[in-house]
């Protein structure tokens, strides 16, 4: 039988499926227990159905476990390998703030005492550096105004000395030059005079040798009138000069190597200061970490939920189970808490039926460990890829659905509940249908036994939609038609040698 599925947009009947369902058992019980193919031409009531125009729900029937709509994972954040020495019980009960694990911390307190010890040391090593850095910078500032003031000395002693002792000097040179030359004129035209009055013997000739004596030291003044003029001009000036404009630039470069030098030891503290508050920094955050690390030691829950050991989760061998003295390294799953106040069932849909399967899509939701409770639910979503069945059923091909239940009247659920959902994909309206069982095949004939009287007659039908019960019949036979749930006794079938093959 060839079974289509369409999308529905209408609401599901919980206690129509059940009632039909209850139908099938029934026939199904009532078939196994008179047997298929008896010679027996007497039928009970319950082997036969009357076709009816009414509605049927089709529907994909899909099993897999309950799941935590939302979990919080936590896992050990501890450094090393830490050892348990507190744990809750899984199962309980907790919620946000409750502590769940806690680990041997010792370890965290010797390391914090340590790093305690290292920040000081290192906050006197900043203090000790901030002031060396004080001293150098106000050294620097000290020895720049000294050297500054070396250099404007110099610079106002090559200036007076430009302006005014080279000036006096020079005009005291001059001075005497000119009065040398004078005086050696005046000598020069009197010992001329002398001379003539010599030769007239108006004056004696020690008079005589007294002007020449004159004379003759006049010329000697002159002379040493210009070799000084000369003496100064060409050396005792240049020498001068020389000294004081050496005595300045050595007070600018003396300058230049103070700036230099103070401007690197200024460097040297602020490096050096910058060091140790690195260094500051360093040990501050090593041991924030181990105040960390002394927290992380102990592990509360940051949401409400229900306590599952890591180990549950992962499938670990129970000898690993976490418990009290168990070794954890960091990152290691301890504890899961999932939300049981929101839970969804995911379930698995064969590939064949999953693109009918669509978000929004009513359904119901039965747990095996609640078997009487029917609870209403909605598609959340279509896993995007199939998953195959594994080793024991390679060729299988699933697609994971996720239920939404919208109810849980104060109902115990646990994760991992094995669950059935049945999920309404559409509903056929107003159509004539009969039960699937109802429905055989002859060759590639589709028929059904019609009841005439205490036997039967094959009449072949067409059919249309279907669910996992019904089946929509288009033509072949009419309302109030008496239609045979099982295969007809042998002998029962009055037409079976005018079936079409």
């Amino acid at each position: 039988m060839t079974r289509l599925l369409y999308r529905n947009q209408r609401g599901i009947s919980t206690v129509g499926i059940l009632a039909a369902g209850g139908v099938v058992v029934v026939i199904i019980a009532v078939s196994l227990l008179r047997g298929g193919g008896s010679d027996s031409s007497i039928q009970s009531d319950v082997d036969l159905f009357e076709a009816v125009v009414g509605d049927f729900e089709v529907t994909i029937p899909a099993s897999g476990e309950l799941i935590a709509g939302e979990q919080v994972e936590l896992r050990s954040e501890v450094d090393g390998t830490a050892t348990i020495s507190e744990i809750v019980d899984e199962g309980t009960v907790v919620s946000v703030g409750d502590v769940l694990v806690r680990m041997d911390d010792k370890d965290a307190k010797d390391r914090i005492e340590s790093a305690e010890e290292a920040v000081v040391s290192a906050r006197n090593q900043v203090e000790t550096r901030t002031a060396s850095l004080s001293i150098s910078e106000k050294s620097r500032e000290s020895e720049l105004a000294r050297s500054k003031v070396a250099v404007d000395q110099a610079q106002l002693g090559l200036l007076a000395w430009q302006e005014g002792e080279v000036v006096a000097k020079r005009n005291q040179l001059t001075l005497s030059l000119r009065t040398a030359e004078k005086d050696h004129k005046r000598l020069a035209d009197k010992y001329q005079k002398s001379l003539e009055l010599r030769e007239r013997e108006f004056i004696s000739q020690n008079d005589l040798e007294q002007d020449e004596i004159q004379m003759i030291r006049a010329e000697a003044s002159l002379s040493q009138a210009r070799l000084d003029q000369e003496v100064y001009e060409k050396y005792t000036f240049v020498k001068d000069k020389q000294r004081m404009e050496s005595d300045l630039k050595q007070a600018q470069e003396e300058l230049v190597r103070v700036e230099t030098r103070t401007k690197a030891s200024v460097n040297s503290a602020k490096s050096n200061l910058e060091a140790a508050k690195s260094n500051l920094e360093s040990k501050i955050e090593r041991l924030v970490r181990y105040q960390d690390q002394l927290e992380s030691c102990t592990v509360v829950a940051t949401a409400d939920g229900m306590v599952v050991y890591g180990t549950t989760v992962g499938g670990w061998d129970r000898d690993d189970a976490l418990r009290v003295g168990s070794k954890v390294s960091r990152n290691r799953l301890l504890v899961v808490l999932p939300n049981t106040k929101q839970m969804l069932a995911d379930v698995k849909v064969n590939e064949a039926l999953s693109g009918h399967v669509h978000s929004e899509q009513p359904a119901i939701v039965q747990m095996d460990a609640f078997p009487k409770v029917v609870l209403s639910g909605t598609v959340q979503s279509v896993g995007v890829l199939a998953e195959d069945g594994g080793w024991r059923d390679p060729n299988r091909r699933d697609y994971s659905v996720l239920v939404h239940i919208d109810n849980t009247p104060n109902l115990a659920l646990k994760p991992s509940m094995r669950c059935k959902a049945t999920i309404l994909v559409d509903t056929v309206i107003n159509t004539l249908h009969v039960p699937v069982q109802s429905v055989h095949r002859n060759g590639r004939v589709t028929l059904v036994y019609v009841a005439k009287g205490n036997r039967y007659s094959a009449v072949p039908v067409t059919l249309g939609r279907s669910s996992e019960l019904y089946v929509e019949i288009l033509d072949g036979i009419t309302a109030g038609d008496q239609i045979l749930l099982r295969d007809p006794p042998l002998g029962s079938v009055l037409n079976s040698e005018e079936l079409p093959s």
